[in-house]
């Protein structure tokens, strides 16, 4: 006989209600921990009374909500499930932290929807684009338990959500294989252990002692401790949210740059490099990655080009062109979006380098954003490949990675996923200059920044870096664009295609 089919809801309603039960957790922390949070940032600002009742309100409605659904599918517990479910599910993770983490900011920053969505995509997704205008203000500012969580949500989705999930619910079966795999950014998803929930509490352990490391660090160059643990958070996540409207840039102080930049260029490293040195205890294996030594070669390539292109500058001298060329390609590179100078005042020159590295991004299987260096290095052997097969037609060439030839099935990815990115792009431009009405230009920023997981968008024509401008339309589009950069387009694409919703 044959065995009883589980509910499609059913099967997909557990793992959903423990997400959002674990949000509501991180929720509560935020608001319970408001005497600590006062001592930590000093004295209580106006805007800081009665912060913690939204926080509160707002974590009790994410419980419900998680509890109702594990009770829905708890029938299925044990149930293992497969590539449809767990794409489904990785999808509706991402979407619904959208909307329940947009809670404290509609409750307790007097946010819209579109507002609170926007801002709550681009914690998740570590964009660090915003639509706050003023961040500071004792008054009319964010509230220190809203500061709190919205690097608590850039810290969550910079390792990710589900791989949280998957490492913390072990017993979830198969379907955390599909799960990590529909999560792990990166041409290849490939699991650093046999099993996925080994290798998901492996990078969460690491993620975080690196994390507690830069807290520390920030703490003991004079940085405030609860600036400490936001910055600390949004760094490691590459994401980019502030306690400050001015960023890093705010503190002026040569070794925190020093240590955030260093910091962002780590996370931007392929995570399953660490667990090849801890556990073979040595570094050849980062020279042996042909990603990382292209990455390594952006990096002194960048920062060489931009020192040469800022020491022109008026009030420059070379030590400050590197200074800030250093920060600079640290934080477009890896997407994170910090800052610590008008970079829109730079010559043309500059800003194209900046294009380039936001397109290209961080390597695969790390916090950062872009196309990924291991794409970008394929999608230039392939061209290689192709232009010398122009004229050896009879030679065969064989496209390698850290001395592995690339599978076939990898190339044609890559291709796509290339493919759907530009077209995306080039859709997101037209759309945005239509809803809004702005410049070619100033809509390709805006579109990439998203796309990218970047924050900083160049050629605003509203209030610079900032969303706060943008028309409702304009949030809700831009907020799909960074969910379909993070989750590498066809996880969420996949829903479009009416086969994905047959047996």
């Amino acid at each position: 006989m044959k065995a009883a089919v589980a509910p499609f809801s059913r099967v997909v309603a557990r793992p959903l209600g423990f997400v959002s039960g674990g949000m509501a957790l991180f929720m509560a922390l935020c608001a319970f921990t408001m005497p600590l949070t006062i001592a930590l940032g000093g004295q209580a600002r106006p805007v800081d009374e009665n912060a913690t009742l939204p926080m509160a309100i707002s974590a009790s409605i994410c419980g419900l909500f998680g509890l109702g659904l594990w009770w829905h599918g708890r029938a299925t517990a044990g149930t293992k499930f497969g590539r449809r479910e767990g794409t489904f599910v990785v999808a509706a993770i991402w979407l619904g932290t959208g909307v329940f983490g947009g809670l404290p900011y509609l409750l307790g920053a007097s946010m819209t929807p579109a507002d609170a969505f926007f801002e709550s995509v681009s914690g998740f997704t570590t964009t660090g684009a915003t639509v706050v205008a003023e961040i500071e203000d004792a008054r009319t500012g964010l509230s220190r338990p809203i500061l709190l969580w919205r690097a608590v949500t850039q810290w969550l989705g910079g390792m990710g959500i589900v791989v949280l999930f998957v490492a913390v619910f072990p017993n979830i079966g198969v379907g955390g294989k599909h799960l990590f795999r529909s999560e792990a950014p990166g041409p290849s998803g490939s699991s650093l252990r046999p099993r996925i929930a080994e290798t998901s509490l492996f990078l969460w352990k690491l993620y975080a002692l690196m994390t507690a490391l830069l807290v520390v660090l920030l703490w003991l160059q004079g940085m405030h401790p609860f600036e400490s643990v936001c910055h600390a958070m949004t760094t490691l996540s590459t994401g980019g949210f502030s306690t400050r409207n001015g960023s890093i840039g705010a503190f002026d102080h040569l070794g925190i740059e020093l240590t955030i930049g260093i910091f962002m260029l780590l996370a931007g490293v392929n995570f399953s490099l660490y667990y090849g040195a801890l556990k073979f205890r040595s570094l050849r294996i980062f020279f042996r990655s042909t990603e990382f030594r292209v990455y390594t070669g952006l990096v002194l390539i960048g920062v060489t080009l931009m020192t040469l292109f800022l020491f022109p500058q008026p009030h420059t001298n070379m030590f400050d062109a590197l200074r800030k060329a250093f920060f600079l390609v640290a934080t477009t590179l890896t997407s994170t979006g910090f800052g610590t100078d008008d970079y829109t005042v730079y010559q043309p020159v500059a800003i194209g380098i900046m294009l380039v590295l936001m397109f290209v991004g961080g390597s695969a299987g790390s916090t950062a954003g872009g196309i990924k260096v291991a794409r970008a290095t394929l999608v230039m052997k392939m061209i290689w490949a192709q232009s010398r097969k122009s004229f050896r037609p009879t030679v065969i060439h064989v496209i390698r990675m850290s001395r592995k030839a690339v599978p076939a099935a990898i190339l044609s990815e890559v291709g796509a996923f290339f493919m759907v990115y530009m077209l995306t792009l080039g859709i997101g431009i037209l759309a945005i200059a239509m809803i809004e009405g702005f410049s070619i230009p100033a809509s390709f920023g805006a579109v990439l920044t998203c796309l990218s997981n970047m924050g900083p968008a160049p050629f605003h024509e509203t209030t610079a870096d900032n969303f706060s401008e943008y028309s409702q339309s304009g949030k809700y589009l831009l907020s799909v664009t960074m969910i379909l950069g993070r989750l590498e387009f066809f996880t969420l694409l996949s829903l479009l295609l009416p086969d994905f919703w047959k047996r």
